[in-house]
């Protein structure tokens, strides 16, 4: 088991160490709407010593087809994995509140709770069905709505996420900053489904395990062009939670560009990879297996997707301070693990105020 002590006495150690050195005299937020990275990139800007920022974000991800590996499949091909069940569709939605406080102009501290919520909808699979010819792949599609169909889901608080935000370096064009955080368990991985037993692994509301998520952001600005970068993780520091698992680790890079196309409005564009393996473990108690979600080898991948948004950031009068966020994504290549209902596209959404 990796140990969350080391982590946290790191982060404790490099904020006390930030708290005592002299403040950047050059640094501070510029009002400029391309100030911030686009809306589905966290934990990316610092503020000046004193500053506060409250915000507000919400993230909405459709899932609609059926994959293996990179290839989309059919109902009839997972029957002949063995399956009995399959999604269908799935909506998340995640809410979080976002509570930022500058201890100085180098170490910004970072609050993140969050609440989501999960509805799968899920078809029973035609035994029969591999009978009909192989070719017919369209008319077997069809056929699912005249299979039993239902719906699910879970909702309540997910993972709470603290972070240090120190800024590594910055001039008048180019910033780097660390982010260096712990997601808390405060998300329940005990749902059950109407008969009792766990539901499935992706459809619990936390990690169940304290996780150490690391990031490294650069951003830069020239005129109304402005550009970044992150590199960031999810590594789990415990091997399994209450429930007998653990996801697995996640990796991603992103990168944006974006244009000041008026004086309170950005454009953007970004392209970002992820990595994540599959889970380990194993549920302790009653489950389910007959869908792709009830087992753990079907989690996890490599993921690149591509974000178009704005920023809008009101730069005078009484809203001074006040920026809104909004981004539209969607996956434009993938390689799953295993059996997999695949991502559509989203929306990433960020409203925050800083005083």
């Amino acid at each position: 088991m990796r140990s969350a002590y080391f982590y946290v006495s790191t982060l404790s150690s490099l904020i006390l160490f930030s708290t005592v050195t002299q403040a950047n005299p050059n640094h501070g937020q510029d009002v400029n709407p391309a100030s911030h990275a686009p809306a589905g990139v966290m934990a990316e800007h610092t503020h000046k010593a004193g500053e506060i920022m409250i915000g507000y974000r919400f993230m909405q991800q459709n899932y609609d087809q059926l994959y293996q590996g990179s290839e989309k499949i059919t109902h009839q091909q997972l029957t002949q994995a063995g399956y009995s069940m399959a999604p269908t569709s799935m909506t998340m939605k995640m809410h979080m509140l976002d509570f930022m406080y500058a201890l100085n102009d180098k170490v910004t501290l970072m609050l993140m709770p969050q609440y989501m919520s999960m509805d799968m909808d899920m078809t029973m699979l035609d035994s029969g069905s591999m009978q009909h010819d192989m070719g017919d792949m369209n008319h077997m599609d069809d056929m699912h709505d005249m299979h039993t169909s239902h719906q699910h889901g879970t909702s309540g608080w997910t993972d709470t996420q603290v972070s240090a935000l120190v800024n590594l370096y910055q001039n008048q064009h180019h910033q780097v900053i660390t982010n260096l955080g712990i997601s808390l368990p405060t998300g329940s991985v005990d749902e059950k489904n109407s008969s009792g037993q766990f539901t499935h692994y992706g459809m619990q509301l936390g990690s169940g395990t304290y996780d150490f998520v690391p990031s490294v952001t650069y951003t830069g600005h020239l005129n109304a062009l402005s550009w970044g970068a992150q590199l960031g993780a999810n590594i789990k520091l415990e091997d399994e939670n209450d429930s007998g698992f653990s996801f697995g680790d996640k990796y991603h890079v992103t990168g944006w560009l974006a244009y000041q196309v008026l004086q309170p409005l950005s454009i953007s564009a970004r392209l970002s990879y992820q990595t994540q393996e599959d889970i380990k473990g194993h549920y302790n108690g009653p489950h389910g297996h007959s869908a792709p979600s009830d087992i753990q080898a079907n989690y996890g991948g490599q993921f690149s997707d591509l974000g178009l948004g704005f920023n809008y950031a009101q730069q005078t009068g009484p809203l001074k301070g006040v920026r809104l966020g909004l981004e539209w994504q969607t996956r434009v290549a993938q390689d799953y693990n295993g059996y997999q209902l695949g991502l559509d596209d989203g929306l990433n959404a960020s409203l925050t105020y800083a005083f």
